[in-house]
């Protein structure tokens, strides 16, 4: 078996990380154009401190190609030294389907990831790796992140936690 290619079977583990606070859209500017506030730029600096103290080994970092979301990738990259690379991808994009981050994750030779993304995806991308119930409600604020151990047996969501968590990390 050739070691440059995915095995789709075996363990990983995703980090959900929704995009920081950004700008308001104003009236001339494309969606995909939009900003992180400076405030969502120091919170994401705190955020991916703490991110990178509980989720150590990340191997690699995935973002939707919106300003917002590669903002937010380039910052958690930064918490983790350079050592994990960002890709940007369209599977990632708002209103892509489960199936494309599924085979975007198939795909990857990365054990541990980072999938950075926007709402209401990232709940679809939830739901559908951790094969959690319709009547399941769970809440990803501006900042947060969640963490999905996948198996051959299914996915398990193992923690959800809300940015002012990752900030105190970040502290510790």
């Amino acid at each position: 078996m050739s070691t440059s290619k995915a095995v789709p079977d075996a363990e990983r583990f995703v980090v959900l990380l929704r995009h920081g606070v950004a700008e308001d859209a104003a009236p001339d500017q494309k969606d995909e154009d939009r900003a992180l506030t400076t405030e969502g730029q120091q919170r994401m600096k705190e955020i991916a401190r703490g991110l990178a103290r509980i989720f150590p080994k990340a191997q690699a970092i995935y973002t939707s190609p919106l300003r917002r979301a590669v903002q937010t990738a380039q910052r958690v990259a930064k918490a983790y030294g350079g050592r994990v690379e960002v890709t940007v991808t369209d599977a990632l994009r708002p209103g892509a389907p489960a199936k494309e981050l599924r085979a975007l994750l198939d795909a990857a030779k990365a054990r541990r990831a980072i999938i950075v993304g926007h709402e209401p995806n990232l709940m679809e991308y939830i739901h559908a790796l951790a094969a959690l119930g319709k009547s399941a409600r769970l809440e990803l604020k501006k900042g947060g992140c969640c963490g999905v151990r996948l198996t051959k047996a299914g996915g398990v969501l193992e923690w959800l936690l809300p940015p002012r968590a990752l900030r105190a990390h970040a502290h510790r």
